[in-house]
């Protein structure tokens, strides 16, 4: 017969157990967060990132640890890696989103959870965005699923997938092989993105960063697998884990644009005689590309600023003034008789 004391244990294994598969519980008080600067015209953005290198088991506990020591940079935003549980699918608040949204009252932060989710009999493979107070926003669902996973009844995402809208901008999220079709990631920075969020199995580094330079965009990569990456939107690496920390962060500005160097050089000379040297300012040259890009430091002033003081033009819409003296040229050329270049190589 069982004594009292070993059905004592039994039961407090049986808790202990129960209480592990939801991750360590957070302290009940959030903590207070000054997050004051995200009201500067700069528009300064704290982003945590989380690699699950070197996991062998109980993986949702411990990439919760790990997200746990990312949050000493009191990011306002972090993101896990693509299914980092490993659970079957879940429905949409879960048990996984319910510790998620514990997470992100707790440090006053958005998260982008990346897991399996399932609403009647359909299989997806998601990203459930949780805003500060824990509340679920949004959900994308991979677009692009690979064959093994369409064999084990993944269903594939809405091709045109949303954005989604936080106190600091708008985002997009993509799931790992959706890094191979660019239309989605395109659309998203139509549609106002100015962080992907790219939770994955794998780091895809050099995909990801002609996809950040192409679009203009931020990247943060969450892998399950070598490493995560930060990426500015000129596609250089701005912050990456490594064997040492798997986990990282960066802050960057949202109001960060990039130029040609073509009709630039003597205003620039001009902006950094007067705001660089006071470091209100900082200027990047890319000379190995003829960009340059403009960041400001001051929450007093922001690039569109500088803009119209300085009468700059950014990357963007500098090519698309040059389509359309392109297209007018042409135009021009065939109503004075010129003929249309039809022969076929």
């Amino acid at each position: 017969m069982m004594t009292k004391a070993l059905l004592l244990i039994l039961v407090l294994l049986l808790c202990s157990r129960l209480s592990a598969a939801e991750g360590p519980e957070p302290p009940a008080k959030p903590i207070k967060i000054d997050r004051s600067y995200l009201k500067g015209k700069n528009r300064p953005v704290r982003i945590a990132t989380v690699c699950q290198a070197r996991l062998t088991k109980d993986f949702f506990d411990e990439t919760l640890f790990r997200l746990d020591k990312a949050a000493a940079s009191q990011p306002d935003i972090v993101c896990l890696p693509e299914i980092f549980s490993r659970r079957g699918a879940e429905t949409v608040p879960g048990p996984t989103t319910r510790r998620l949204s514990q997470w992100a009252r707790l440090h006053d932060c958005y998260v982008i959870c990346a897991m399996k989710t399932r609403i009647g009999k359909a299989k997806y493979n998601s990203a459930v965005v949780i805003d500060r107070k824990g509340k679920i926003i949004g959900r994308f669902d991979k677009i692009r699923p690979t064959e093994g996973e369409l064999k084990g009844g993944v269903v594939p995402g809405d091709p045109n997938p949303p954005v989604f809208q936080t106190d600091f901008g708008k985002i997009g999220v993509q799931i790992c092989f959706d890094v191979n079709w660019r239309d989605a990631w395109a659309g998203m920075v139509e549609r106002g993105a100015e962080i992907i969020f790219w939770p994955s199995a794998y780091p895809a580094d050099r995909q990801l960063s002609a996809l950040a330079w192409m679009n203009k965009v931020y990247v943060v990569s969450s892998t399950m697998s070598q490493f995560a990456k930060i990426y500015d939107i000129t596609g250089d690496t701005i912050a990456q884990t490594g064997q040492y920390q798997q986990w990282t962060s960066a802050t960057i500005s949202l109001d960060k644009k990039l130029f040609e160097i073509d009709f630039h050089i003597s205003k620039m000379r001009k902006l950094q005689a007067k705001y660089v040297q006071g470091q209100r300012v900082n200027v990047q040259w890319i000379p190995s590309s003829d960009w340059l890009t403009i960041e400001s430091l001051d929450p007093s002033l922001s690039v569109d600023d500088l803009i119209a003081e300085y009468e700059l033009t950014p990357l963007g819409p500098y090519h698309a003034r040059c389509e359309k003296a392109q297209a007018e040229a042409r135009k021009k050329f065939e109503a004075s008789g010129g003929k249309k270049n039809t022969k076929k190589k």
